[in-house]
């Protein structure tokens, strides 16, 4: 074999030894369930919360979705009255011409949004809701769109950069309605169920 016929197969071969060892590699790198090794959760953030949007539900104009507060931490989170809610649009700058009241805001008659707040305090591993009450209709002037929200669970939390799917189509009404916190019958690692 000539000379640069061996260099060629010799780094042919050298090439794939170091492939296959940066395979195997890769494959031990990544989650193997059969070797025993599970993907870790998400984490919990430092407050011991974590706020989850849920899916709108569209229903002849009228719009809802619950946000979901679950205490993932160590210690009972008490909330009391309404989360505190921030829209903001696709560049997450806040949207003006919007009123974000409590309760249903005369946008309908919808059970549990005019409750008078209660102190929620969800244990750890238990969850607490809001929810939030939109119609998407629409008259004069420019249709309000928000791809984005902030949630602070309570007055001084930190807030959470949420993004619901499909976003909040508002329309021209200029109202977002925001139920108080409540219970939740649902707890984490009951095998899920609708908060």
């Amino acid at each position: 074999m000539p000379r640069s016929g061996y260099d060629s197969a010799l780094v042919a071969v050298v090439g794939l030894l170091v492939g296959a060892v940066i395979w195997t590699v890769a494959d031990v790198a990544y989650d193997d369930p059969a070797a025993g090794r599970a993907q870790p959760g998400p984490v919990c953030p430092h407050e011991g919360i974590r706020v989850t949007a849920g899916p709108v539900n569209p229903a002849m104009g009228l719009r809802a979705m619950d946000l979901t507060l679950e205490n993932c931490g160590t210690r009972a989170y008490r909330v009391q009255g309404y989360p505190e809610i921030r829209l903001l649009d696709r560049d997450q700058r806040h949207v003006t011409g919007v009123s974000v009241l409590h309760g249903s805001a005369g946008i309908a008659t919808v059970g549990g949004f005019d409750e008078p707040p209660n102190a929620v305090t969800p244990a750890p591993g238990e969850r607490a809701s809001a929810g939030l009450l939109w119609r998407n209709t629409t008259g004069f002037g420019g249709a309000a769109h928000v791809p984005y929200l902030t949630v602070e669970a309570r007055s001084g939390a930190l807030p959470v950069l949420l993004s619901p799917d499909g976003g909040l189509d508002l329309g021209t009404t200029g109202r977002l309605g925001v139920g108080p916190w409540r219970s939740s019958t649902s707890t984490t690692g009951s095998g899920g169920g609708t908060p």
